[in-house]
């Protein structure tokens, strides 16, 4: 692995030159020491554990959202089970500045890149493409949790000391641009064994993401439909082994260093034994929200006894331990391309309410269920989506924080469901210290 800043930058804002800040330009005179420094993204994306590429998102958005909470009294996971965070809370600092050292990482090697001379052009579309996928996903998810942020696209230090925060829109731009240029570099060939590195039609899902996120209902489909269509993927049968290490309903997985460890979330949300608490235990409101005879509910959810309490927990992942390493951490699958073109046709993209409801089949078919009987208006397709979205996607990346706001949803559902809800709430605070290193940075609205 080629260390691309040995400190990890801590100060985004404040980027200093480091000593042991390797030359750019030695990164990029062969094919082997760029694909090196490639590399080495992917190793300090799953440096942590957890950490923000890392379990984290699903974690902490999860205690935030509905999905689980802590068990037990926790300085670092009340904040987010309670909605009560603060500018100068240590876990809202480190998850901005782990995704801004990736976003740092992969500015140097996009720039080294275009500037080389010596590598072959097929490894620089390839690594080129690799990083605008990575750049395009983790800002994705820093402007889902913490609404406009700084845009850094370059690793002038100086430059990025003093960028204050960037509109949402703006951002969506660049992760568009990026996940076009991806789509436009990459092959469907995956580079390397397995799926730990994106491929063309991982741009393309998580650019059908963007675009339902941004209401563009005919190209979310259009890209879903892509990613379906091109007959790489299908849904797994067997709900025990969708996260399996390169299973075939995954569309990209982050490997752990040296591909020695399984996944953070199965390290985090499984038990030690089945005589302790688990630290994290399924909300009664999603336990509830189960059909009954969904498989998901039977697979995907295990539970302890303790002290005549019962506490369910996410058991998607299998594998705690380190022996074995049969999981990595899955972070598109095929079951969301369904749903985003499902829910995209519902809104007039692609084949309309027609549409929605058999895409919203095929991933309940696969829970076991039957097909959807229920009105086939607008509203009550959608809501079927949104709810298939909730037990489909529970603990996995955020996926119910993210939908409850940008359905709009957030505030009547964790009103009812949370003392002391806030509508500011719905984004975490920027962080203390990073307002304090850069003063062109502003405060989310409710925040100190």
């Amino acid at each position: 692995m080629v260390l691309l800043c040995a400190t990890a930058c801590n100060k985004f804002v404040s980027i200093q030159p480091s000593p042991q800040l390797i030359t750019t330009a030695s990164l990029f005179e062969n094919d082997n020491t760029a694909l090196s420094a490639v590399d080495g993204v992917y190793t300090s994306m799953r440096a942590g554990s957890p950490s923000f590429e890392n379990g984290a998102i699903s974690i902490y958005a999860g205690l935030s959202a509905d999905d689980i909470y802590n068990t037990t009294s926790s300085a670092t996971y009340d904040p987010f089970s309670k909605n009560l965070l603060t500018s100068n809370n240590n876990t809202v600092n480190t998850l901005w500045l782990t995704p801004y050292n990736t976003i740092y990482r992969a500015n140097v090697i996009i720039e080294g890149l275009a500037k080389s001379k010596a590598l072959s052009d097929s490894v620089k579309r390839q690594l080129t493409g690799e990083m605008k996928v990575v750049r395009a996903i983790t800002y994705f998810y820093l402007t889902n949790l913490y609404g406009n942020v700084p845009l850094v696209t370059t690793s002038d230090y100086k430059q990025n000391a003093t960028i204050p925060r960037t509109a949402a829109a703006t951002v969506y731009q660049q992760i568009v641009t990026d996940l076009t240029d991806a789509e436009a570099l990459l092959t469907d060939n995956y580079p390397s064994a397995g799926k730990a590195r994106p491929n063309r039609q991982t741009a393309a899902a998580i650019l059908a993401r963007v675009y339902l996120y941004q209401k563009d209902w005919v190209n979310a489909a259009l890209q879903a439909s892509q990613v379906i269509n091109s007959n790489l993927y299908s849904l797994v049968p067997d709900l025990n082994s969708v996260f399996l290490v390169d299973g075939n309903e995954t569309i990209w997985e982050i490997a752990s260093p040296s591909e020695a460890r399984n996944s953070a979330e199965g390290a985090s949300f499984i038990p030690s034994s089945t005589t302790v608490k688990p630290t994290f235990s399924i909300t009664p409101v999603l336990l509830n929200a189960f059909e009954a005879g969904d498989l998901r509910k039977v697979n995907w959810i295990d539970s302890n006894i303790i002290g005549g309490i019962t506490y369910y927990y996410p058991f998607k992942y299998k594998n705690r331990s380190n022996t074995a390493v049969t999981e990595y951490d899955v972070v598109v699958r095929l079951a969301e391309q369904y749903l985003i073109r499902a829910e995209a046709e519902a809104n007039g993209g692609g084949n309309g309410i027609v549409g929605a409801i058999n895409d919203l089949n095929i991933v309940r078919s696969r829970a076991g269920l039957s097909n959807y009987a229920g009105l086939n208006d607008q509203l009550s397709v959608l809501t079927a989506i949104f709810h298939e979205r909730q037990v489909e996607f529970f603990a996995e990346w955020g996926n119910r924080w993210f939908d409850l706001k940008r359905s709009g949803m957030i505030d009547t559902v964790l009103g009812a469901e949370k003392a002391g809800w806030q509508p500011y709430d719905a984004l975490y605070p920027i962080p203390y210290n990073q307002i304090l290193y850069n003063p062109f940075l502003v405060q989310n609205i409710g925040y100190n």
